[in-house]
């Protein structure tokens, strides 16, 4: 079985904690459970929302925005996947300095939740891996409402064009803590050693 690496769009899963200080939390253990399966029997759980298609059709466009609003020039999706001893993982969009993550809101009131909240700590983490992959020192979630493309919507379509792209982009911008990578370091080596009992478990079982 090859080793574990967490995928930066999960690192959120496994950082949660546990009520016993120096165990991992419950959902970190689910998160791990699932991934030995998948490893095991080769499952891939497929998951859809009309959410998650609406992201995935107005990625691009989403990317153009970001591109057009910190002035970038000329920029296309990354499509390059970073990886070193612990995370994997491949940002959106890269600059000289900066790691760019777009996040296409479903609606107006999903967009205000997100700008009017703390950032979501999940995507936080997922951009300092990407930070941890890359090199880079700064990052940006770029939250964007776009047209919700039929296709998306059960067939019907919602368009948003007509108010200005300056009410509908909104960014968190922060700076890499190093202390956070090493947080997530040190995670993923005490899952490591949690994966490995936990094989020794199921090949014993099924001996």
């Amino acid at each position: 079985m090859k080793q574990f690496k967490i995928r930066c769009s999960a690192i959120g899963q496994i950082m949660g904690n546990a009520k016993v200080k120096g165990e991992l939390s419950a959902g970190t253990i689910t998160y791990l459970k699932n991934w030995y399966a998948e490893q095991k029997y080769n499952d891939r759980e497929q998951i859809y929302s009309k959410y998650l298609n609406k992201g995935n059709q107005q990625e691009n466009e989403a990317i153009e925005v970001v591109v057009n609003r910190f002035n970038l020039g000329i920029g296309f999706k990354n499509t390059i996947e970073f990886e070193n001893e612990f995370m994997t993982g491949t940002p959106d969009l890269l600059s000289e300095d900066t790691i760019f993550d777009t996040k296409c809101s479903w609606n107006g009131k999903t967009f205000l939740d997100a700008i009017t909240g703390p950032i979501d700590k999940d995507y936080e983490w997922q951009l300092i891996g990407y930070m941890g992959l890359t090199g880079k020192k700064k990052a940006s979630l770029c939250y964007v409402l776009l047209n919700t493309p039929e296709e998306a919507n059960f067939g019907q379509e919602v368009i948003y064009d007509e108010i200005d792209i300056s009410e509908r982009f909104f960014s968190f911008d922060f700076e890499l803590d190093e202390n956070k990578l090493l947080e997530i370091e040190a995670k993923v080596i005490k899952c490591r050693e949690w994966l490995k009992e936990y094989d020794l478990l199921i090949k014993s079982l099924l001996s």
